[in-house]
């Protein structure tokens, strides 16, 4: 397959000014006095080297701070590299800060034709598109509206129809999915494989990792401004996840005053994190309130998650997931920012999610839980199989059934009419 993306030794150097005037008072009399804001260096990216080939999808891991979105941006045309160079063979769109290169007080109608327009479609190519855009981001009555009115889902909806729709050979997209509700994600996840099968080249970063699994032929992993790894999505998952437990160790080293500890497995009942924020107790409920380590199979459960802060945090990430005893994950919820969601937490708190409806095979399962700073750089506290349950058939045997997921088989003798 022909490369269609080259990068090359590419670095990239901003100059971070300290104590900069606040006032032009303050500026004027600076510059009468010779005095200069201080100054410093910073590499966001160092000697970063890979290749895409065409039809292939590339996903890029690091926490905030690792040079991902600097990366994408250069690749997009939006800056220059400091030194090394970017090759690209065919059209790229960008879906990066939400909402970037829509203008606030156009419409969505409007900034529809402007974007088209940028990206060197005619008028008319673009308005014979319109309506399908319209239609896949579901802002038929808000279309003919600033902006500036919209909700940040409107806005992804918008921003995610438009990119895909103008039909580029390279689609980069910057962690955006992680806005919007659980059914338009699923929406554009469906889009992106339909991407994918007509033959372009997708570039992602993303914290989900099924979604790098799903989508993803290769995941990139950059650390500091540097390409720690490139490699297939399992390996490189492990590899940041790793990464992320040696930053939870030394951070918390730090924060206690004394050597980094052993890192911890993923084993039976194991904890990692910085203890900034804890989880103080998992409960589980059944559907009539009462606390519970055993349920039907299909029956609803309440799980009751209490943290406590030991310095106020504005806000965090809160992930809850249910797994087998064979590490297998069933279930998973993430809230990307319990501010946004529910509120700031509050010095000690409590969360519940509710699962309607759990049809797992009878068998042990565990609660695992985790709080973790926005940018997903290090860990405040993970539970790992320390917190189990039992799932029973409820009255409903299921002979020679096997996996996750408890279904209800009916076999019978199709019915051969002529």
């Amino acid at each position: 397959m022909s490369v269609i993306l080259a990068v090359e030794a590419v670095s990239k150097q901003f100059r971070l000014q300290h104590n900069r005037p606040a006032t032009l008072k303050e500026a004027v009399v600076r510059r009468l006095t010779g005095q200069r804001a201080a100054a410093r260096e910073h590499w966001a990216l160092r000697e970063v080297t890979f290749q895409v080939e065409r039809g292939r999808a590339l996903g890029i891991l690091g926490h905030n701070g690792a040079g991902k979105s600097t990366l994408l941006r250069l690749l997009c045309g939006l800056g220059r590299p400091t030194t090394g160079r970017i090759q690209v063979a065919g059209p790229i769109s960008g879906l990066l800060d939400l909402g970037s290169g829509f203008h606030p007080d156009m419409t969505g109608r409007e900034n529809i034709l402007t974007g088209g327009l940028l990206v060197g479609l005619t008028r008319r190519e673009v308005l014979a598109q319109q309506d399908e855009i319209i239609a896949f981001a579901e802002l038929e009555e808000f279309i003919d509206q600033p902006v500036r009115t919209y909700s940040s889902g409107m806005y992804l909806r918008l921003a995610f129809a438009t990119a895909v729709q103008f039909d580029p050979d390279i689609l980069v997209i910057d962690e955006v999915l992680a806005v919007g509700d659980a059914r338009f994600q699923q929406k554009c996840l469906k889009r992106m494989e339909a991407f994918r099968a007509a033959g372009k080249t997708l570039i992602l970063t993303s914290h989900v990792f099924d979604q790098l699994r799903a989508l993803c032929d290769e995941v990139l992993v950059l650390e500091e401004g540097r390409v720690a790894l490139q490699s297939d999505p399992e390996s490189a998952i492990r590899y940041y996840e790793d990464l992320m437990r040696q930053r939870t160790e030394r951070r918390a080293a730090q924060l206690a005053g004394h050597a980094p500890l052993a890192g911890l497995a993923a084993g039976q009942h194991s904890r990692l994190g910085t203890q900034e924020a804890t989880i103080t107790a998992v409960t589980l409920y059944d559907i009539h309130g009462v606390p519970t380590e055993h349920i039907r199979s299909g029956e609803g459960l309440y799980i009751d998650l209490a943290y406590a802060l030991a310095k106020p945090i504005p806000d965090m990430i809160v992930s809850l997931a249910i797994f087998n005893t064979a590490h297998v994950k069933c279930f998973e919820t993430i809230i990307p920012s319990l501010g946004s969601t529910l509120g700031p937490p509050a010095a000690q708190g409590r969360l519940r999610c509710y699962l309607p409806e759990l049809p797992l095979l009878p068998g042990r399962y565990y609660v695992n839980a985790g709080l973790y700073p926005l940018d997903w750089s290090y860990i405040y506290d993970y539970h790992w199989q320390m917190h189990a349950f039992d799932v029973s058939d409820g009255g409903h045997a299921r002979p020679h059934a096997s996996g996750i997921v408890a279904l209800h088989p009916v076999w019978t003798l199709p019915d051969h009419r002529s």
